[in-house]
């Protein structure tokens, strides 16, 4: 009997907004591995969106530059990334208007190619609810897993599965760095490194 197929598609916006303020941060594949458990991983996928570089100044370079490593980690982790542009307005703020699409796109073109059982969507956004249901009419199964903060109940309703995210953190967060004996010499002599 051929196991499951899943795909799991994580809309980083929606999860970075349910993180804020938590003191925790998530490893990323162990959650991957978690939904998943022991059905076969066909894809993750991570959602995001940056701005143009000529749409940076100086300080959102330096401020989108951590973005851009964490992305780049993630995506050396197998979880394959998708980048949306962020949209500059007039008042300098960022837009992001296409992540939304490149995801729910992606949800039903891989449904309909035939490419999963099951997929998981990693977002509470309500936004997705037409997408869930034109998935399941193409016989496949979807799964909802997101943190109570940003929770859709027309989402967690429609899921043929939904679990918060909240109640398995110790699954998936990344534990503090134990300090290194170096760590440990650096603190008590107050020694200054520089790289």
């Amino acid at each position: 009997m051929e196991k499951e197929k899943v795909v799991v598609f994580i809309d980083g916006s929606n999860v970075f907004h349910g993180l804020k303020n938590e003191t925790f941060k998530i490893d990323y594949l162990k959650l991957v591995e978690f939904l998943t458990g022991d059905r076969y991983l066909v894809r993750a996928y991570f959602y995001s969106a940056l701005p143009s570089d000529k749409d940076m100044d100086k300080q959102a370079k330096e401020s989108f530059s951590r973005q851009k490593k964490f992305l780049e980690d993630i995506s050396f982790m197998g979880i394959k990334v998708k980048l949306a542009r962020l949209r500059k307005l007039p008042d300098g703020t960022f837009l992001e208007k296409e992540v939304d699409i490149m995801l729910a796109t992606d949800m039903l073109s891989l449904a309909y190619k035939n490419a999963y059982d099951t997929c998981i969507l990693v977002s509470g956004d309500s936004d997705f609810s037409y997408t869930v249901e034109t998935v399941q009419s193409l016989g496949k199964r979807v799964e909802n897993a997101t943190f109570r903060k940003t929770s859709s109940y027309s989402l967690r309703r429609l899921s043929d599965k939904f679990l918060y995210l909240d109640d398995y953190i110790d699954r998936f967060s990344l534990k503090p760095k134990e300090p290194t004996v170096w760590d440990k010499i650096k603190n008590v002599f107050k020694i200054n490194i520089v790289n």
